[in-house]
């Protein structure tokens, strides 16, 4: 269940958003025409990290990662629904895995889960639904992990590398009194 959260975070968590938005649209065009599945997901995905672990650490709230990745999900969802719904679901099973782990946000080690396993999933989740929708293209793809499992691979590690940076400025910037709970 979503927390109750403020304008104040709610803003913020929207700001977030765009940034991840602004990132993808700078990042993601630079790989897009390379026929790897989740390559989409491996270049903005140590930004994705960072914004999220500052979005997590101001707003440590069950619920927060799905509020932010909803709001990248519906302007998405203007260019494919496809889109819109990798994100939410995957948005929706980091939080509940870490939710599951942690029960809240409270501790450093449930923000960092939370940040870098958000990027992972959205590969893991987009192959699903490519099996589904994509047909023979996909299946192809799915029949040769080799190619999978290396982008899937240096996506987690990435990410994991945004979340950690993300956790340490997050922590900077509340020592020096910018970024308040």
């Amino acid at each position: 269940m979503i927390a109750r959260l403020t304008l104040r975070d709610v803003v913020f968590l929207a700001v977030v958003a765009a940034c991840l938005l602004a990132v993808s649209f700078l990042v993601v065009p630079l790989v897009i025409s390379l026929p790897i599945p989740g390559i989409r997901s491996l270049a903005p995905s140590p930004f994705y990290g960072l914004l999220l672990a500052v979005a997590l650490l101001k707003v440590r709230q069950p619920g927060t990662l799905f509020v932010v990745v909803s709001l990248v999900g519906l302007v998405l969802l203007m260019m494919a629904w496809v889109m819109f719904a990798i994100n939410v679901i995957a948005g929706a099973l980091a939080e509940l895995i870490v939710l599951a782990v942690f029960r809240s946000y409270q501790r450093n080690e449930a923000v960092l889960l939370a940040a870098g396993l958000y990027m992972p999933l959205t590969v893991l989740v987009g192959l699903g639904i490519g099996a589904v929708v994509g047909g023979p293209t996909i299946a192809r793809f799915l029949m040769n992990p080799w190619l999978i499992v290396p982008v899937l691979g240096a996506t987690a590690l990435l990410s994991f590398i945004g979340a950690w940076a993300g956790l340490r400025l997050g922590q900077e910037l509340r020592v020096a009194g910018v970024l308040r709970a």
